[in-house]
């Protein structure tokens, strides 16, 4: 394959028949036998990539100004309708999805070098993916999610880009939400635990506490999603990630967004003032109790050799930014707010208490005895000690 020649023929075409030849060439390049020149066709594919997809570069290389909006969509539909009618692994699942397709996906949206508004380009395909049923698009993403991590800067602007681009459009009851975990449980999975480590996670500049809540919405659907299937979060864990992955590359662990959302439900008595919301993050805990019990039993019972997941984490189980948070809340000696501090030592109880049950907790046990004895006295909690120490 001569590097120049294939430029140059791209280049007799214009949009979008150049974008269309150009997307099956980069899919015969991904897709060939591995070679010495590799390397250079490699190089070539991500050339293709910026001049003839996503017209970053101009034939000497050097930065084009951005595309019209109406280019813009065209070019979101051309790669929506490529994913769809582009087949080229027969046995793909529901999860996984089209190795090559990942392996094209991958490289049209890579972790480091493509400019900031490749970035913007994702958000908008996912979304108009979600909204298309285009189940192909989103199991490659929820693969590239796993791959380098949910909570990657990758993932994490994916997620708050689908909010503020996404979510914030659209009703909760769409029927497109309600299905995704059905049409695309991995990235549904793995968005839930982006998503996660979006919200209640505190940071302390200059020694103020910041403490960002979901949106409404957003909310709202992760209780539905959990609801609907008890076995969603442990997705991630139960999938091959090696087959969905080009050959030569390896799968990274999987992470569950048990941690991050039960610290929605761990700082939400404490912070949120809506009643409508409370009652919404009391519902989210059922849920993820209910999963935690029930989720991993149903599918340990149909996969018995797949390892078991953890849930929680001794480690992180109670972060030092909530016990600062009670500790504020108890100084304030007011009845309302103490009964917060009691649901939240009841919340963390009845977590860790679903976790040891199944068994689905990892760390030491004196450690997190020590971490439980730092929190307020209370009566379900002492009984958890003591049946942790027996």
């Amino acid at each position: 394959m001569d590097y120049n020649e294939v430029k140059v023929n791209l280049r007799k075409f214009g949009f979008p028949l150049s974008t269309v030849n150009a997307l099956n060439q980069i899919q015969t390049i991904i897709n060939g036998e591995t070679s010495r020149k590799q390397h250079l066709n490699e190089d070539l594919a991500m050339d293709l990539i910026s001049e003839f997809i996503f017209c970053e570069t101009n034939e000497e290389g050097k930065s084009t100004k951005p595309m019209s909006r109406i280019r813009y969509l065209e070019l979101l539909v051309m790669i929506c309708e490529y994913f769809n009618k582009t087949k080229i692994k027969p046995d793909n699942d529901n999860c996984c999805g089209d190795t090559a397709l990942n392996a094209i996906f991958m490289t049209l949206f890579p972790q480091f070098g493509a400019p900031p508004q490749r970035t913007n380009m994702l958000v908008s395909l996912v979304s108009l993916a979600i909204s298309t049923y285009s189940n192909l698009i989103l199991q490659s993403a929820g693969v590239q999610m796993q791959q380098l991590g949910c909570s990657s800067k990758y993932s994490s602007q994916l997620a708050d880009g689908l909010v503020k681009k996404f979510f914030t459009f659209i009703s909760s009851n769409s029927s497109s939400l309600h299905l995704l975990p059905q049409n695309a449980p991995l990235f549904t999975a793995n968005l839930m635990t982006s998503l996660s480590e979006l919200y209640f996670n505190t940071k302390t500049p200059d020694t103020n506490m910041i403490i960002k809540e979901p949106p409404r919405v957003v909310l709202e659907t992760v209780v539905q999603w959990i609801n609907s299937d008890p076995c969603l979060c442990f997705t991630a864990h139960y999938t091959d990630l090696q087959r969905a992955l080009p050959s030569g590359a390896i799968p990274m662990a999987a992470t569950l967004p048990f941690l991050g959302l039960f610290r929605w439900c761990f700082f939400a008595p404490l912070c949120v003032k809506n009643n409508n919301d409370l009652e919404l993050y009391s519902e989210l805990h059922c849920a993820l109790i209910e999963s935690v019990m029930q989720g991993w039993k149903v599918y340990s019972e149909q996969n018995p050799r797949v390892s078991r997941p953890y849930t929680l984490s001794v480690h992180s189980v109670v972060p030092q930014q909530l016990k600062d948070l009670i500790e504020e809340t108890i100084k304030l000696n007011d009845p309302v707010t103490m009964h917060a501090v009691e649901i939240v030592v009841e919340r963390l109880t009845q977590s860790i208490h679903a976790a040891i049950i199944s068994d689905t907790i990892f760390g030491n046990k004196q450690d997190l005895v020590n971490q439980l004895e730092s929190l307020p006295e209370n009566d379900v909690l002492k009984t958890l000690i003591k049946r942790i120490q027996v």
